[in-house]
């Protein structure tokens, strides 16, 4: 049977309120109390009970975590970052994954918060379906969304600069000598895919390029769904020279797709990926790529939604992170 504060408080002599302040580290007790306390608690193996501090203090000391695929490297070193952050000041993070799935993020939410989660940290699945979290904001939950933003919400959102680097993995492209450059992406309900593909379209505007809406192909947000959608965009679109896929999964769905169709990159296709994650490096070719500050994001993330749960944010604010392009080996100009 676990130890009780009551096992504590016999063994040491000391009354039950003495031992639940060392314990629960308030109020005054002496050094030689202290002392004798902790040595009790640590040869009978006591472990605090956090359900019944939660009932009195009103936090659990868990903050919950939902993101698409917490598989997805991005999504990994995003937890990673915020889990540095918040367990050196006394809470835990307790993830999820939503499959992009609306219904998912839905039951997930409530979930949490039925299991009594101090503050919520969320990749949304969509940018357009959120009275469900407008319900959460009415009810003042501290919550932050990470990578994707939903218009007129008001909370804190850590996201990078999509159109920005949409825009910049496009004029790339484009200054190499490219025309005719394609996009492969999931749904246009997340907003990081829609705000890329916003950019692609400034840069093409800004070159004079009229918008083929063939080049860009949606379709399932992982790997096999990436595939069919780049064999399809390629069987279609014979005169493609390059194109821009909007995060890790729809790449190698891609370079898959390029393979088994023998176009060889970049001698026949130049390939550019949003996400900078360790396999870029390692493909061969190794791929470009549009890189977010995950770790940022991470942190970022993680100390405002401690300030939330703190009462500590007045204000709610959006933050853009820049992206970088990284410039490797599976870009070339154009075949005359």
């Amino acid at each position: 049977m676990a130890a009780t504060l009551d096992d504590i408080a016999r063994e040491t002599g000391l009354s039950r309120a003495t031992v639940a302040r060392v314990m629960g580290k308030y109020g005054y007790v002496s050094k030689e109390a202290k002392e004798k306390v902790l040595a009790v608690a640590e040869r009978l193996k006591y472990k605090p009970n956090y359900i019944a501090r939660s009932m009195v203090t009103g936090e659990t000391k868990n903050i919950g975590l939902i993101v698409g695929d917490i598989q997805n490297p991005f999504f990994s070193t995003i937890a990673r970052s915020i889990s540095d952050v918040i367990v050196p000041e006394g809470y835990s993070l307790i993830v999820t994954s939503t499959d992009e799935r609306l219904d998912v993020e839905i039951t997930s939410i409530d979930k949490f918060f039925q299991k009594q989660v101090d503050g919520l940290i969320l990749a949304p699945v969509s940018r357009t379906n959120s009275d469900h979290l407008r319900e959460l904001v009415k009810a003042k939950t501290p919550i932050v969304l990470i990578d994707r933003v939903i218009e007129d919400l008001d909370v804190d959102m850590v996201v990078s600069d999509d159109v920005g680097g949409g825009f910049e993995a496009t004029k790339y492209l484009l200054e190499l000598g490219h025309r005719n450059i394609g996009f492969l992406s999931d749904t246009l309900d997340i907003s990081t895919n829609y705000d890329r593909i916003a950019g692609y379209q400034k840069a093409l505007e800004a070159h004079g390029i009229e918008l083929d809406p063939s080049w860009i192909k949606l379709g399932g947000f992982r790997v096999d769904g990436a595939y069919k959608s780049g064999v399809s965009l390629l069987s279609r679109n014979k005169d493609l020279t390059a194109v821009i896929a909007t995060n890790n999964y729809m790449v190698a769905g891609l370079l898959l797709a390029a393979k088994d169709m023998e176009i060889r990159v970049p001698e026949d296709l130049s390939v550019v990926s949003f996400d900078d994650i360790v396999w870029f490096d390692l493909a061969n070719p190794p791929i470009t790529s549009v890189a977010q500050n995950t770790r940022e994001i991470g942190n970022l993330s993680a100390r405002r939604i401690l300030m939330s749960i703190r009462g500590q944010r007045n204000e709610t604010e959006l933050t853009r992170l820049p992206t970088k392009l990284v410039i490797r080996e599976s870009c070339a100009a154009p075949r005359k």
